[in-house]
């Protein structure tokens, strides 16, 4: 009979717009945040594409749940994941609303949920 499945990685990050960083707010150990690289450009730039990095890297298939933590100047914040590896897994935040401030991808805060 197969495992039942688990969480085996959770965290909630956040987007600081003053340091223009992403950090860990909180959630298990095992993993870090930081921008997806960017070529020719060191560090990467903040645009709303995070790469969460496991540390060891995850052995086996895993989903992840993702959750955006709307605001005020976007109430329909948006956010998917990709690029699945052992070692890391992407994120992508946007505003599906076209605003003249933000139209497309966007920094903000997010939870995800890892179920292996």
């Amino acid at each position: 009979m197969p495992a039942k499945p688990a969480i085996v990685h959770h965290g909630t990050i956040a987007f600081d717009f003053a340091a223009g960083v992403y950090t860990k707010v909180s959630g298990s150990d095992g993993w870090s945040v930081r921008p997806i690289d960017w070529p020719g450009l060191n560090p990467p730039p903040p645009v709303g594409q995070v790469l969460v990095v496991f540390d060891p890297p995850v052995e086996g298939p895993y989903t992840v749940l993702v959750s955006p933590s709307r605001t005020p100047d976007a109430p329909m914040l948006c956010c998917n994941w990709g690029q699945a590896a052992p070692e890391s897994f992407e994120v992508i935040l946007f505003n599906p609303v076209a605003q003249l401030s933000y139209q497309t991808v966007r920094n903000g805060n997010f939870s995800f949920v890892l179920i292996q």
